[in-house]
């Protein structure tokens, strides 16, 4: 039986944000990418607006399993402004003439880097990858401000089983922690061990739910350029 068709992607960055439980102005950052995040990045790479049905076809189509080749600490970021300020739905935050200060608390995870496999249907892996290739929109870890120091595309590949065979066994980041295990996650229908809320529910409006996935750790396996 043929391998299926994987697509693979490395986040690295000095600054990475993934709000799973984001509120307000408290806006988190969970340790692992998130897989609506992911779905919004390449669908910023497609062009398509978040109100898109693809985003949608996606959640349904695609399987995603995650690495941490690279840890790092978590900064958070103060923020104030004065007097009115746009929303994401259009509207206005605050009040003209008046002195109204907002706060805004924003995590991010700094210096860490991410191996990110994804597996489905294989013209839209495809698509996807073209699109990373010569993105329409810009691409992002996560929030905007946080923009990726290399290419984000790694490689269209049959080399593996599976979504988990590609997460235990492709070679390590060249930044990465040569030294420790590292933290893996994927996407599991059946035996997971925990939930993520980061499913797609529903477009225009931002609705998620849980997500099942299971928690493992692997030895890096060292591949051309990454010395030990």
């Amino acid at each position: 039986m043929e391998n299926p068709l994987i697509l693979l992607l490395r986040l690295e960055g000095p600054l990475q944000s993934w709000g799973e439980r984001a509120r307000w102005d408290y806006r988190d950052t969970a340790a692992m990418p998130t897989k609506s995040g992911i779905i919004g990045m390449l669908a910023c790479a497609l062009g398509k607006p978040r109100h898109d049905s693809l985003l949608l076809e996606m959640d349904e189509k695609l399987r995603m399993g995650m690495r941490m080749d690279r840890s790092g600490p978590i900064m958070t970021d103060y923020q104030t402004t004065s007097g009115t300020i746009g929303t994401a739905d259009g509207g206005q935050r605050g009040k003209k003439n008046e002195d109204s200060t907002i706060q805004s608390w924003r995590k991010y995870l700094q210096d860490t880097a991410f191996l990110i496999a994804i597996s489905g249907e294989p013209e839209l892996l495809k698509r996807c990858a073209d699109a990373l290739k010569r993105p329409i929109w810009p691409v992002f870890l996560g929030r905007k401000s946080c923009v990726p120091t290399r290419p984000i595309y790694e490689r269209l590949t049959n080399d593996y089983t599976s979504v988990e065979d590609a997460i235990r066994n492709y070679p390590i980041s060249e930044i990465g922690d040569i030294d420790r295990e590292l933290l893996c996650e994927i996407e599991a229908l059946h035996d997971g061990q925990y939930y993520r809320r980061d499913k797609i529910l529903g477009t225009p409006i931002r609705t998620f739910g849980d997500r099942m996935i299971k928690i493992f750790s692997v030895s890096p396996v060292l591949g051309k350029g990454v010395k030990k």
